[in-house]
């Protein structure tokens, strides 16, 4: 479980002891693993943070360096390395299933994880979808407040993954779980085992949120554009990404011009309107160029991800795991 905020560990705590597995709490901070120890834990629970520098040699791709991507606000980097280290622990552990779950995500069962469980027989990744609370970007926010339907993808936030079929990693960008998934849907090997609630937030409270999302969204969006008209990644290219780019500034200004419609009674317009007009001009930035360079960086990360993994050893043990990936030892703590 990643977390980024004092987080409660009642939900996933329960979970994990009614189905008897470990529950690793991944934070950011020191500081941050302190407020966690605080709370009431289960009897098997780890407790660490993975700070940015955690382990250059694992963790270090070239998507990271792509300059639209360090211009995306810090947490997306966050969430794709905690994710990255938590399929690291398991491979390193001989664990044969992974569970993700954000710390905001309700209702997830024992017997849900069971379903889902069993559904990996068959499919090597197994999600939910988040209808209550919507889990989409901020320009899908808008989108469905200016009254069009807007789907949800099931992803990283509530996830169980095959850790012999998984070979794919988390970029630092906005979307990194569709990314990670890419593979996974164009060979139709998601499974969906049902839904879950989101703790509900403000989406339009901080304009830059909706900027520092748009390079992400442009690129998972126009990827998953391609597999639905049978494409695949060669036909990423410069033109496709001109195209891309103008159905992205047209669906941000029809959005704007629906919000805008007189007598539309929505409180929610203003601050709205100021995350798309922020999205808007984070987009006037990207180019069709970056966007290709972005692919081929993934695509080259993707076969170095896969080298590393097969060089990893099989240690066993979780503390040993945490050892070898040089993760904080100090303020962190396991109950057994």
């Amino acid at each position: 479980m990643p977390t980024i905020r004092p987080a409660s560990l009642q939900p996933a705590t329960a979970l994990a002891r009614e189905l008897g597995c470990l529950l690793v709490v991944l934070c950011t901070t020191q500081e941050q693993v302190s407020q966690v120890l605080r709370q009431e834990r289960g009897e098997t629970t780890l407790v660490t943070y993975v700070p940015p520098a955690a382990d250059s040699y694992y963790l270090n791709f070239l998507t990271s360096a792509h300059p639209d991507v360090g211009a995306a606000l810090s947490c997306h980097a966050d969430i794709a390395r905690k994710r990255n280290v938590g399929l690291l622990l398991a491979r390193i552990c001989g664990w044969r299933t992974l569970v993700y779950l954000d710390d905001d995500i309700r209702n997830l069962t024992a017997s849900g994880v069971a379903r889902a469980t069993a559904m990996l027989r068959q499919f090597p990744a197994v999600g939910f979808e988040i209808a209550d609370f919507p889990d989409n970007s901020v320009v899908c926010h808008a989108h469905r407040l200016a009254g069009a339907r807007q789907g949800i993808f099931p992803g990283g936030s509530a996830l169980l993954i095959d850790i012999s079929h998984a070979s794919a990693f988390f970029p630092s960008v906005y979307n990194e779980d569709w990314l990670f998934l890419f593979d996974t849907v164009n060979s139709r090997s998601l499974a969906v085992a049902g839904r879950l609630t989101q703790l509900e937030y403000f989406p339009f409270a901080h304009p830059a949120r909706a900027a520092s999302e748009e390079f992400g969204d442009l690129l998972a969006e126009g990827l998953y554009r391609l597999l639905h008209e049978g494409g695949g990644i060669a036909d990423a290219t410069l033109d496709y990404w001109h195209l891309a780019l103008d159905r992205r500034t047209q669906l941000i200004d029809d959005i704007a011009a629906r919000l805008l419609l007189p007598n539309n009674g929505r409180a929610l317009t203003g601050p709205a309107l100021m995350s798309l007009a922020a999205a808007r001009r984070r987009l006037t930035t990207i180019t069709p160029l970056a966007c290709v360079a972005f692919i081929h960086a993934w695509q080259s990360d993707l076969d170095t991800w896969r080298k590393r993994l097969a060089s990893l050893p099989l240690l066993g043990d979780l503390m040993d795991a945490v050892k070898f990936l040089d993760l904080p030892i100090v303020g962190a703590e396991v109950t057994r």
